[in-house]
């Protein structure tokens, strides 16, 4: 069904993109099977090629959905030749063959499988590929005696085929989804799939996150004038730290998330400084420390950590400000629902 990565998970994502997401609370999308089946068909071939064998997988059919297995039936054709040995009764037959081409036979066989689709650790989808059933039809040219001869070969050729392919589709179609994974996010973090008879439901949830607006205006991307913003996780107890410099002389306490933004240089037009308030836990970050009235016991300055852009401009983007209500600490991003951290 899903031998096709990229059409796979870029049908599944204009699937997703499509739907309209409420202003609060959870969303949930409903794949019809009529839906499902019309992606599944238009998939297009995936080849193979080995040292003895070559072909491709075709003719993606959705049998149904099954609600107790939590998985999409799917059955497809695998078509190709193989290389049989180069003596012996099968090399004989198939030099007399009339469709003998430098040694290779053809074959075909159908192929019925399983995916299943659950919600992982990470917000997207995860898919897993099961073989089910592996069904040898009429071999062509010299049907009888290569479907009797090749027996168990034939048998091994088809594993190797369907379960190589079935590895392979679960990896590169995974990779696939967690590189398109911001096309998600509109829509929250994948908590939870239902199987029915004739359809599937996808669930999303949202961030328990407190948006308290926009610390100024930032880029999300590299602009002239800008700097890269390095984010860190404290792995001791979840806050986030924000530096200008690639490198964090805490040992240990935290881990790189990356770059969370590019932000402007002092001198730029604009730029408002910021301050770094930190607290026993929280760091807090602001363009005006005095209307944050915090106890001094409570928070130390560290004087200016960077800036950002005062105002609106072209190509920029707000740097949003959230609050966790369970631990009071803050986290900073460009993503306007705080990349639907739980």
């Amino acid at each position: 069904m899903m031998s096709h990565p990229r059409r796979a998970g870029l049908a599944l994502a204009a699937v997703l993109v499509a739907a309209t997401l409420p202003a609060r609370g959870a969303t949930e999308i409903k794949l019809e099977k009529g839906y499902l089946a019309g992606v599944v068909e238009k998939l297009p071939p995936n080849r193979f090629d080995q040292e003895k064998y070559r072909g491709s997988v075709h003719s993606y059919r959705l049998v149904g959905i099954d609600p107790q297995a939590r998985k999409l039936l799917a059955a497809f054709t695998a078509e190709g030749e193989f290389r049989p040995p180069a003596s012996g009764p099968i090399g004989e037959s198939a030099s007399r063959s009339r469709d003998h081409v430098e040694g290779w036979r053809k074959f075909r066989f159908e192929i019925k499988a399983s995916v299943n689709v659950e919600a992982g650790p990470d917000g997207t989808p995860r898919f897993r590929v099961d073989v089910d059933e592996v069904k040898r039809t009429e071999l062509e040219g010299v049907a009888g005696l290569l479907a009797k001869l090749l027996g168990r070969q034939f048998d091994a050729i088809a594993t190797q085929v369907v379960d190589g392919k079935a590895e392979s589709v679960n990896q590169k179609l995974n990779a696939e989804i967690l590189k398109r994974a911001s096309m998600y996010k509109d829509y929250g973090v994948l908590c939870g799939i239902d199987y029915a008879p004739e359809f599937v439901v996808l669930k999303f949830d949202l961030t328990r996150l407190e948006r308290e607006g926009a610390l100024g205006f930032v880029y999300d991307r590299p602009a002239p004038g800008t700097v890269p913003l390095h984010r860190w996780l404290n792995v001791r107890n979840g806050a986030h730290r924000y530096t200008l410099s690639p490198t964090l002389d805490v040992p240990g306490a935290f881990a790189p998330e990356g770059v969370a933004c590019y932000v402007p240089t002092a001198d730029a037009p604009g730029a408002a400084a910021v301050e770094l308030l930190r607290g026993r836990i929280d760091h807090l970050y602001t363009t005006d420390a005095k209307a944050e009235r915090v106890r001094p016991r409570l928070y130390q300055s560290e004087g200016v950590a960077f800036h950002v852009l005062s105002a609106p401009a072209e190509g920029a983007v707000p740097f949003y400000r959230f609050r966790d209500p369970r631990r009071n600490d803050h986290f900073y991003t460009t993503h306007p629902h705080a990349e639907f951290a739980k």
